[in-house]
């Protein structure tokens, strides 16, 4: 049995429409990243110890350049925030 996503949001990256994700029960300070279009979706890889000095980007397959991967870790780190902030508001 798959452990349920969690999204938090989605991003444009050239070409791609990217999703940023937690699996329930999971880390809370990592986040999945999962390329939604163009089709087929797929896994693109995760963010461990996300919002640290010491966050790394991991990509499964995608050799992408490194402002790319810079890109795309500012943006999904944003999104983490984002949420994290809604989070804290929500459960006040």
């Amino acid at each position: 049995m798959n452990p349920e996503r969690i999204v938090l949001g989605r991003f444009t990256l050239e070409h791609r429409r990217i999703e940023v994700y937690q699996l329930a029960g999971g880390s809370t300070s990592s986040v999945r990243l999962r390329r939604i279009a163009p089709e087929p979706a797929v896994d693109l890889g995760y963010i461990n110890r996300i919002g640290s000095p010491f966050a790394r980007l991991h990509l499964y397959r995608a050799e992408w350049p490194t402002a790319l991967r810079r890109v795309a870790k500012e943006k999904a780190t944003a999104i983490w925030h984002h949420a994290a902030r809604h989070e804290a508001e929500v459960e006040g």
